[in-house]
């Protein structure tokens, strides 16, 4: 498939803004450093922290619960609690982990990875109206409405591929994940099928992967280490509770946690793939002149057209037709 290019706007003045009048949203319309796109993430966060918090807590959920109820019916919960199991490995007692921890821990990483696209491709939906300088209020609605048997679909070929790959050393899941990081935004903001999807993944993040790495990295990172703080203060503060109880109360604040770090990732990997359509495809020129023409439609309210209710979006179309 052949993408047009689009001549990316020159800047001007002291400030280096493209020449199309005032920023219209709160993601600037220009290739992003790493630190920019972390940022811009954690606005995008706190601006829809209820339904991006909401997603990822109930992807961490079931995550959990998937991990904690195989153990359970296996009759494994207290060897997996009090690594029992661990202990066994390392001291020559068995020469390989129980086949029930080993079930539990791979239906948990692949609820998981099936559910972490699903939560990128909302925030995208939310990205997509900021950096138009929409409120974002209903984008996912006005994205999503009859295709969200594509974006299900999309999640579950990644999330699965994602998952079988990390079972395969680590390494090939990751190479994985950076060639179809993009997918679910492609799925929400580009209209296009589930095979289309992946295929437009692939060919956004090449020549990118290195950077999409870092900024994943980072927050990864980041997010590991707020969520090993807060479930050690947790742990501190129930004392000298059974292996059981504790295991549940610090699963139950990794849940917690994730609603804001799984949905800072996920508006991470939104912000991602607008920079790299802006790098690779001049798409800000587009975005620019889709907001100049959603000023014009909403005329002089802030939140929408004259009576209040935004236009309808002109969102970031497909490569074919990058205009709104």
């Amino acid at each position: 498939m052949s993408v047009p290019r689009y001549p990316t706007p020159e800047p001007s003045g002291a400030s280096g803004r493209a020449g199309f009048g005032d920023q219209p949203g709160l993601i600037p319309l220009r290739p992003l450093g790493v630190g920019e796109i972390l940022a811009s993430a954690v606005q995008v966060v706190r601006r829809h922290l209820m339904p991006l918090g909401g997603a990822a807590m109930l992807v961490a959920a079931l995550s959990t619960a998937a991990t904690l109820g195989v153990l359970a019916a296996s009759g494994s919960l207290d060897a997996y609690a009090g690594n029992t199991w661990l202990d066994d490995v390392l001291t020559g007692k068995s020469t390989a982990v129980p086949g029930a921890i080993l079930l539990a821990v791979i239906l948990g990483t692949v609820v998981s990875t099936i559910g972490a696209p699903v939560v990128a491709g909302l925030a995208t939906a939310y990205a997509g109206a900021q950096a138009l300088g929409r409120t974002g209020a209903g984008a996912p609605t006005e994205r999503l409405t009859g295709r969200w048997a594509v974006l299900l679909g999309v999640a579950v070929s990644v999330g699965v591929l994602v998952a079988l790959g990390l079972a395969a050393f680590l390494i090939p899941g990751v190479l994985i994940y950076l060639v179809l990081v993009l997918a679910a935004p492609a799925a929400v903001m580009e209209r296009s099928g589930v095979q289309a999807s992946l295929r437009r993944s692939a060919q956004l993040t090449r020549g990118h992967r290195g950077r999409i790495l870092g900024a994943v990295a980072v927050a990864s990172l980041i997010g590991v280490v707020l969520d090993a703080v807060v479930s050690s203060v947790a742990g501190a503060t129930i004392g000298s509770a059974d292996a059981v109880t504790s295991l549940i109360v610090t699963q139950a604040v990794g849940v917690l946690m994730a609603g804001l770090t799984s949905s800072w990732l996920g508006a991470v990997v939104a912000l991602l793939y607008i920079d790299v359509r802006i790098r690779s495809e001049g798409l800000a020129q587009a975005l620019w002149t889709a907001a100049a023409a959603d000023r014009l439609r909403r005329g002089t309210n802030p939140g929408g057209s004259p009576g209040g209710r935004p236009a309808a979006n002109p969102g970031i179309s497909p490569p074919e037709h990058p205009g709104p």
